[in-house]
């Protein structure tokens, strides 16, 4: 096959099963070169078209080939079942596929039978719940081949993992097997870990408890098999099962051990054991106290920081657990404060180079490693011991040392990979300081640290400051920074950093809380920032300068643009686009700017139709141009809605002077009656694009309002009225608060969303020829494909796909908003199969008239059998032979648990000869 696919026919599937074809043909092939070639090449088809109609086929053939196949080439099938078994859960035909396999197990020759167990292991994933696999695997446990019984007992561990009931089926067997000292021990490990699984079956897990007691107390038994026994021993400790106290007492005497994977064993067992207020034993218990604080001065002594922060974690949690109970000294916390205090100062001894950098404007992002994600672990193990302890001391100190490392944190700028470890450790520590009524110590902090350079740490303090509840903590200190910098911008004697923090703060709270004078503030302070490099706009070198030595951080300019849209601050944004230099900015970029400007600028002057309507196209005409791949069709589509709502609106007022319904009054109010329906079926589609909340809130809002007026002017009409009355009742309904424009992040960046990737058998897109059909009959065809999620939460669960679809005269049109809204209205009215009326007699009866079908999700697949009427051409056209083009139109759509759906796309059409005489 040849390597080099071009991107159209790596997506057909006509193309995916031809290669299919060419490998089995290679596979049969008397070189066994070219048969452990084309064996290779499986992986990569499946990977290119991984739909189920060419996985089953193909996992099929492998299964044949397999069963007639020499060893050398069932080892290399072997490995293809190995790379895509992720691919497994598509085959429609297992009981098929393992008829083939699992005759090769009941074969006289034993590596035959070893390469089988290696096999169903792969695809233990699909073939662990069927008896002839589970059955086939037992009796091999018989075998007195070596390399048969280590096959068996691997595929026994892979099938567990996807049908722990196996374990009742192979209980004995296994366990007698890990109880054989002759096993060798990479077996015994393996049978003793897939014994975990009796974890939840009562009578096993009891049976299961005197040999981990046993196999972890034999002196002759290896360290492997030792500490995977203390594992399965944790695993299956339950409230009917607990370790008892003379155990807990013995496994604590491995803390000494020289294996550091012994040692960790012990120590995760020991956190299985619910110490009791009054041990049966006082000498025991405290020589398990004893024991632990031994091995945690130990550890703290190590020169080894990182390297067994793991078992300095879990010898505190043990020992905290129970100083808890008695209450007497903490030597828990004294070594988790140690540990935290040496980890930050470790960081602080490693950070002074890095601060010069900042304050030199050498914003490099380098980090520091290693060393932060040492003091972050040794912070959070000081919250886990005094969450533990429930001492109001410890959890005063701790948050301290929350205050502390956030302190540390602040300071430095954080390379990409170490950004998101951050934003967990903050929002974790300052939930837990909520808890535990410890949010004065990390505020007093938050205030100090405006102008920190960490893009993660000033987003989190903008973040805590714009809420309601703690915002009175920083507006002082906001007001203070915004006046030196608007004091200082002709001197330059003022805190950038801080200055910028403090604005976008206001503007965020103004956003959540509605405080216009917050907002206004800030407003004020960007305006004469702008009014001020306005001075400086000739040369361009110069303008570029004093840009950045008193403007915001490039990383927060979008988010400043994003509070101002959303505050309806068009006015400033527009000056603000207005003055970002351009000079090194790539092509793409400066037309988004331009977009966004003459956007702004079309907002400014929203009560001009004229200049409105002017800018509005520019910026309408330069979104036309950067949507390529649909990358902004969302912003496109808002832009028309908006575009289309204000020239309704502008024409209603216009109406307002008119008192009497003339002829072409009437049209008029007509006309603008249908507007308003058929803004209400706009806004429902821009609803459907995964808008961020703010969006989401405006289009709610406004669709709302039109409803209102929709069934007003309804009523108005029905009474005749006259056109002022309509006109007045219309905008009353629609309100002046309608008529701003405060979108969301959406506005300037594509919001995520799923996206569905759809094939069609047969496959319109790459048919050379326009597909032909009977007049009068039926068309049928199926449409597969998988879903795509993105990574960042969606406001719905999806249960399965809908598709509508339906015949047109026209192909389909996507850039409009008037066109989407009109196909989006069609599938929104199709009925289901059966529910509407067959071939109709009028051609015009059958077009434009959607049969709605759905498919469940397999996970992230779907197949969809699909059928569409033919008109009866015979009776449109009096009996007369002809040929039309007519277009199959598909709309796809996402259902979610409450039956709304999104029709998020894709939408495609493909030609159909209709013909009286041509045959499909």
């Amino acid at each position: 096959m040849s390597a080099a696919v071009s991107n159209d026919a790596a997506h057909s599937s006509d193309w995916a099963f031809k290669q299919l074809f060419k490998l089995e043909s290679k596979c049969r092939s008397p070189v066994p070169a070219s048969q452990v070639e084309a064996i290779g090449e499986f992986p990569k088809l499946l990977d290119q078209f991984p739909f189920p109609t060419l996985v089953s086929s193909a996992f099929l053939k492998l299964g044949d080939l397999f069963r007639s196949s020499p060893n050398s080439l069932r080892y290399h099938i072997a490995q293809v079942f190995e790379a895509s078994q992720h691919h497994l859960a598509q085959v429609t035909q297992t009981e098929e596929l393992l008829k083939r396999v699992v005759g090769v197990l009941y074969s006289n020759d034993p590596i035959a039978r070893v390469l089988a167990l290696r096999l169903i292991g792969n695809a233990s994933a699909v073939f662990a719940k069927y008896p002839e696999a589970q059955h086939g695997i037992l009796l091999r446990y018989q075998s007195l081949h070596p390399l048969e019984l280590v096959a068996a007992v691997q595929t026994t561990e892979a099938l567990l993992k996807y049908s722990p009931s196996f374990l009742n089926v192979v209980w004995k067997t296994v366990l007698s097997k890990a109880d054989d000292v002759s096993m060798p021990d990479s077996a015994r490990v393996q049978l003793i870990r897939s014994l975990q699984h009796a974890a939840s079956n009562l009578t096993l897990s009891t049976t299961l408890y005197p040999y981990c007691q046993r196999w972890t107390y034999q002196p002759d038994t290896s360290a492997a098999v030792q500490r995977t026994a203390m594992y399965t021993w944790k695993a299956i400790i339950q409230r009917h099962n607990e370790l008892q106290f003379d155990d807990a007492e013995h496994i604590s005497k491995y803390l000494a051990h020289e294996l550091g994977s012994i040692r960790c064993a012990a120590l995760a067992l020991l956190g299985k054991w619910q110490a009791k207020s009054q041990p049966a034993d006082a000498g025991k218990s405290e020589q398990i106290k004893q024991r632990l604080r031994a091995h945690l001065k130990q550890q703290l002594l190590s020169d080894q920081d990182p390297t067994h922060l793991n078992e300095l974690r879990l010898a505190a949690v043990v020992l905290a657990r129970i100083e808890a109970l008695s209450k007497d000294e903490f030597s828990s916390w004294e070594a988790a404060q140690s540990f935290a205090i040496r980890a930050g100062q470790a960081f602080e001894a490693a950070t002074p180079v890095l601060q010069t950098a900042f304050q030199a404007d050498t914003n490099t992002g380098t980090g520091v490693g290693p060393l932060l994600r040492f003091m972050v672990s040794g912070t959070m193990l000081a919250i886990n011991i005094a969450s533990i302890l429930h001492n109001e001391n410890c959890q005063s100190k701790a948050a301290e040392l929350v205050r502390d490392t956030w302190q540390a944190l602040s300071k430095v700028d954080e390379s990409a990979n170490e950004a998101k470890y951050i934003q967990r450790f903050l929002r974790l520590s300052w939930s837990w300081c909520k808890s535990v009524h410890q949010q004065p110590v990390v505020l007093d902090l938050l205030k100090d640290t405006l102008g920190t350079p960490s893009k993660t740490f000033a987003w989190h303090a903008i973040t805590i400051g714009a809420s309601a509840k703690y915002f009175g903590c920083f507006a002082d200190i906001c007001q203070s920074h915004i006046a030196n910098f608007v004091g200082g911008l002709a001197s330059g004697n003022f805190d950038k950093r801080a200055a910028w923090q403090a604005v976008v703060m206001l503007l965020a709270y103004q956003q959540q809380c509605h405080d216009v004078s917050a907002g206004d503030t800030a407003t004020s302070a960007i305006v004469q920032w702008l009014e001020h490099i306005r001075q400086f706009s000739t040369p361009p070198e110069t303008h570029v300068n004093a840009f950045a030595s008193t403007g915001p951080p490039g990383w927060m300019i979008q988010r400043i643009m994003a509070f101002l849209t959303a505050c309806g601050q068009w006015p400033t944004l527009y000056k603000l686009c207005q003055a970002i230099p351009t000079q090194g900015l790539s092509s793409n970029v400066q037309s988004w700017l331009h977009y966004i400007s003459n956007a702004a600028a079309a907002e400014a002057s929203v009560e001009d139709s004229a200049v409105f309507s002017k800018y509005m196209g520019l910026s309408l005409s330069t979104l036309r141009v950067l949507d390529k791949s649909a990358a902004c069709m969302f912003r496109l589509l808002i832009l028309q809605l908006r575009h289309e709502f204000v020239r309704v609106h502008h024409e209603w007022k216009q109406l307002q002077s008119l008192t009497s319904f003339r002829p072409a009054v009437c049209l008029v109010v007509e006309s603008l009656a249908n507007s308003i329906q058929a803004l209400v079926s706009q806004t429902e589609l821009c609803e459907c694009a995964f808008a961020d909340s703010v969006t989401q809130k405006w289009l709610s809002q406004m669709q709302q309002r039109l409803r209102s007026a929709a069934l007003a002017l309804s009523g108005i009409i029905a009474d005749a009225d006259s056109p002022s009355s309509a006109a007045a009742a219309v905008l009353a309904e629609i309100g002046e608060q309608c008529m701003s424009f405060t979108p969301g992040r959406a506005f300037f960046e594509e919001p995520p969303r799923p996206a569905i990737v759809i094939e069609t058998r047969p496959d319109f897109e790459n048919s050379s020829d326009t597909f032909a059909v009977y007049s009068g009959t039926e068309f049928h065809f199926a449409v597969e494909g998988f879903l795509r999620l993105p990574r960042t939460p969606l406001p719905a669960a999806f249960r399965c796909i809908r598709i509508a679809a339906w015949l047109s005269r026209q192909p389909q049109e996507l850039h409009g908003l008037q066109t989407r809204t009109k196909y989006y209205e069609i599938a929104q009215a199709a009925v289901y199969r059966g529910s509407s009326p067959q071939a109709e007699n009028k051609l015009d009866l059958t077009l434009d008239r959607a049969t709605l079908f759905e498919a469940p999700l397999d996970d992230t697949y779907f197949t969809c059998p699909c059928a569409i009427s033919m008109p009866s051409l015979r009776a449109v056209f009096d009996h007369v032979d002809v040929n039309i083009i007519l277009y199959v139109h598909i709309f796809c759509g996402l259902v979610d648990s409450s039956n709304r759906t999104w029709w998020t796309g894709p939408h495609a059409s493909y030609p159909l000869l209709v013909s009286t005489t041509a045959k499909s």
